[in-house]
């Protein structure tokens, strides 16, 4: 983590340079990146681009790339020599130059008129980039600045889009070519060759050799090969290309290329094998490089291929977060963190891969201060620190912070969002350095752009997730009844964000015949509607219940009503379960009537077994439901869970099972008491961190009175 240091911040960069770098990373040619330059230039008026790139003779310079230039002011399409007077040519070796009149930077037509326009060389002699803006005024010092800030940008990206573009077809061409000649002879495997061979081969000089001192050089793994060739050699004459490598005494490899013709003895076999040899070392180099290349291509694409499915799935801000970890991982990116710009501070959005101790150092940065994190999210640019030596020579603050830092490097990025005033950036650290690779920047700054896309969506579900939770928090009742033979305690778990919230609830409240009522329910679906529907149950039951205490009446009247709503508006029809008890504390006795909800579990003192409870239809399904009732007697110090089905119910979970744990961890509760229990009972069920479905728990326990009689 890096910490936060006091000092002022530079001032805000030009328009445009943060959006720019991120469409330059992206960019998958030249075009593409000229484009990039000439959306970002907008703020200063018409600008159009171009890319002036080296041939391969290294002295003529050719237009690679446009974008936003009118006919009559795009260079000619053909070579320009860097020894002409034109100012991309002196530009071409290093000098900047700039102007505004009738002649331009290259050769334009006579009657083109008046333009501003700027040349810049690029980085390592790639080249040079010319903006033109078509007027009589000047590019005055700002402008300049921001043109040579969009060109700093152009040549970090330039070389990786330059090395995966489409290369032109090859033009013919006449290349030396130097090669090694030999005669292999198989009766006494001794190879005679020339100086060309020998050198090849690392041999002394010219002359004859035993087979054995070139096939010592064979690389251990290619010699079974090798052996094969030899032998099919022998077998068949015939003319053959050979293709094998030589270890060179400086640890190197040498791929050389044999080509060759073996000859018959008077009795049919194979006498002899005689050829040349050519050195392909060069030819097998740029093969490898293109592999390697084209491998870096497809682990990107597969990243973000990973990295978009989990960003557009993702349910909220800490879920994208963790995803966007997990993609980026290969790299060694470990942590994350969005933090946005609030008040002149940031503001921590969420992190992943942080304990909060560090998270808490990022939250509440003065956007003035001198770090990658504030620098990058103030002037909307990309900050990359690869080790700590580049962080203390960046901002030498931290120097005296080195011991503290957790992780070795940082890559902070801004996140394009749609609302432009509240800035966003996310950093990623590294638990190793790293030296950031030409193909890893557009990696991160594109892996930034999705989560900026996908950053937007995740706050909503954060927001909704968190309204549902408040809602069906504040329906559920504030106080459990108390009665002296009778503990109530409940426990709610809303839903991980990913499902919003639902509609299990739990109540007790004391009925007209003194008894006290306890039941739990869910209303189907994870939405505001299903907790807002949750708590008018609740309410209807607790209504019902004051005119009549019998259970099996109550939910029948319940039902009535919900299926009324349903067949009324079937478009939002929602059913709901509910098990409903009427217990006597004093006494023992209960009624208990479900509907389609999973019945009670009972743990008695010495353990006895209970009937199966019966159960009826969901509410809400069909009108006039009938509902079975049971009747228990209960001894003193039995213990009665109510629960739903987000403890037994889950994936890769069979039910049955579920609910075995559940009865086994209730009798091993046994010795606890309320709360105690409860949390214990929650905590080994719910063994998931992100539950896919919220919970409620309700446990009555009977503390202390002799069971009277059943009554009549």
């Amino acid at each position: 983590m890096i910490d936060a240091a006091d000092g002022n911040g530079s001032g805000p960069a030009p328009p445009g340079l943060g959006q720019l770098e991120q469409s330059l990373a992206m960019a998958a040619d030249l075009r593409g990146m000229t484009e990039a330059l000439v959306r970002a230039s907008t703020w200063i008026g018409l600008v159009g681009w171009t890319m002036m790139l080296f041939q391969a003779d290294g002295t003529h310079l050719f237009p690679c790339g446009m974008a936003g230039l009118g006919g009559r002011w795009q260079p000619p399409l053909q070579p320009l020599s860097t020894r002409d007077a034109w100012p991309v040519s002196q530009a071409a070796i290093g000098q900047e130059r700039a102007g505004c009149g009738t002649t331009g930077p290259y050769p334009l037509p006579t009657k083109a008129g008046t333009a501003a326009w700027m040349v810049l060389p690029l980085a390592k002699r790639q080249g040079v980039a010319v903006a033109l803006r078509p007027g009589v005024t000047a590019f005055h010092p700002v402008e300049q600045d921001f043109l040579r800030e969009a060109v700093s940008l152009l040549d970090r990206y330039l070389p990786g889009v330059e090395r995966t573009g489409r290369s032109a077809e090859p033009a013919p061409r006449l290349t030396p070519r130097s090669a090694g000649v030999f005669r292999l002879d198989l009766a006494d495997e001794r190879v005679e060759c020339d100086e060309v061979f020998a050198r090849q081969h690392a041999l002394p000089r010219p002359g004859r050799y035993p087979l054995t001192d070139i096939l010592c050089r064979i690389p251990a793994q290619d010699l079974p090969r090798i052996e094969e060739i030899l032998g099919e050699l022998r077998a068949r004459p015939g003319s053959f290309e050979v293709s094998y490598r030589l270890t060179l005494d400086s640890g190197g490899m040498r791929h050389l290329r044999a080509n060759c013709t073996s000859s018959r003895s008077e009795d049919g076999a194979v006498r002899d094998i005689a050829g040349e040899v050519t050195d392909v070392t060069t030819e097998a180099q740029q093969i490898g490089e293109r592999e390697t290349l084209l491998r870096d291509q497809l682990r990107r694409a597969d990243r973000m291929i990973s990295l978009a499915a989990s960003a557009a799935s993702a349910s909220g801000t800490d879920e994208l977060a963790a995803a966007a970890c997990e993609a980026l991982a290969v790299f060694g990116a470990d942590a994350l963190v969005i933090v946005e710009a609030h008040n002149d501070r940031t503001r921590v959005v969420t992190a992943a891969g942080y304990d909060g101790e560090h998270r808490a150092v990022l939250d509440g940065l003065s956007l003035s201060a001198r770090t990658p994190l504030t620098d990058a999210l103030r002037n909307q640019q990309a900050v990359f620190a690869p080790s700590h030596r580049d962080l203390v020579s960046a901002y030498p603050h931290y120097a005296a912070t080195l011991p503290r830092l957790k992780r070795h490097a940082w890559a902070a990025i801004p996140l394009p969002l749609a609302d432009a005033t509240t800035p966003a950036v996310c950093m990623f650290s590294f638990n190793r350095t790293h030296a950031f690779h030409p193909s890893d920047q557009p990696l991160l700054i594109a892996g930034a752009a999705l989560l900026g896309r996908a950053l937007e969506r995740c706050r909503a579900y954060d927001t909704e997730h968190e309204r549902a939770v408040r809602l069906q928090r504040s329906l559920l009742p504030a106080h459990l009844p108390q009665h002296p033979g009778l503990l109530l305690t409940a426990s709610y778990q809303p839903a991980a964000p990913q499902a919003h919230a639902g509609g299990d609830w739990y109540d007790a409240f004391p009925l007209p015949d003194g008894r006290i009522a306890l039941t739990i329910g869910d209303v189907e679906g994870h939405h505001t509607e299903a907790a807002a529907l949750m708590g008018r149950l609740r309410t209807t039951l607790r209504a019902y219940a004051a005119l009549t205490p019998d259970p099996a009446t109550v939910l029948a009247r319940t039902n009535n009503l919900l299926t009324a709503d349903n067949d009324a508006d079937p478009d939002h029809a929602l059913l709901a379960t509910c098990c409903l008890i009427a217990l006597d504390p004093e006494t023992g006795f209960l009624d208990c009537a479900t509907a389609a909800h999973p019945a009670p579990l009972i743990h008695t003192p010495d353990d006895a077994p209970v009937p199966p409870f019966p159960t009826g239809l969901p509410l809400g399904a069909f009108a006039d439901t009938p509902y079975p009732t049971t009747r228990l007697i209960l001894p003193a110090g039995s213990r009665l869970l109510l629960y739903t089905d987000g403890f037994t119910d889950t994936p890769y979970t069979d039910p049955e099972h579920a609910r075995e744990q559940l009865r086994h961890i209730l009798a091993a509760t046994e010795s606890e008491l309320g709360a105690d229990a409860l949390h214990e009972v929650a905590t080994a069920c719910l063994t998931s961190l992100r539950p896919s479905d919220d919970s409620a728990l309700l446990l009555a326990h009977l503390t202390g009175r002799e069971p009277g009689d059943r009554p009549g």
